[in-house]
């Protein structure tokens, strides 16, 4: 069993050099989003997979919404907060320490590195209300969509985009061909199975570019 933050957050691995929030969909915590957390584990980072519904989860999609929709910016960021203190200890001074979610969790893994002082971001097809809080951004982005998501790929094209290059901020866009919204998630209709490996390789790539510095030489 993984060990458990304060705040809820499940612990993967034990140290590293590197540390990711990982950060779920809205349905809530659940065993796809560990499982990426211990992939990033095997990976020889630290993980912390937080529940930002305190235990709940949603059975319905409207059940979902209704959860979210109770969300506040207080609580979503004393939960990273609480998330970036656990992994402080496992990392080292000075190590990065990012942000990773998919779909709600992406849009919140990129509101957090706008708002908190995290490192880095890694955003699965997740948008923010206000594209222009990336000038907050202290790190790199990556940012991966499905060509055929017709919600937040527009999004990130006509509002991220634009927001990115007025603050002069580093986001990088992953754009596979011919796939939906969710493509990560297995046992999805929409699952991709060749698009979620290339996308996860680009993600371990990322994360490695940020644990060398050479992301950071970009900023």
């Amino acid at each position: 069993m993984p060990a458990t933050s304060p705040g809820g957050a499940e612990i993967f691995g034990e140290r590293g050099p590197l540390g990711v929030v990982v950060i779920h969909e809205i349905m809530g915590r659940d065993d796809y989003v560990r499982s990426v957390a211990s992939a990033l584990a095997n990976a020889g980072y630290v993980a912390a997979a937080v529940d930002l519904y305190d235990g709940r989860y949603a059975q319905t999609i409207e059940e979902g919404m209704q959860l979210k929709r109770a969300l506040t910016d207080e609580k979503i960021a004393s939960k990273l907060e609480d998330a970036l203190r656990a992994l402080a200890g496992r990392v080292g001074p000075g190590r990065p320490i990012g942000t990773l979610g998919f779909c709600m969790g992406g849009g919140y893994a990129l509101w957090g590195a706008c708002h908190r002082p995290f490192a880095f971001a890694v955003d699965f097809y997740g948008k923010i209300d206000r594209a222009d809080d990336v000038a907050g951004l202290t790190g790199p982005v990556l940012v991966l969509l499905g060509s055929e998501d017709e919600r937040i790929t527009p999004w990130a094209f006509a509002e991220l985009l634009p927001a990115a290059m007025r603050a002069k901020k580093h986001v990088a866009v992953e754009l596979y061909p011919g796939v939906r919204h969710a493509f990560h998630r297995p046992g999805w209709e929409g699952h991709h199975a060749g698009a979620a490996d290339a996308a996860w390789r680009r993600t371990l790539a990322f994360l490695a570019d940020v644990r060398d510095g050479r992301e950071a030489s970009l900023k």
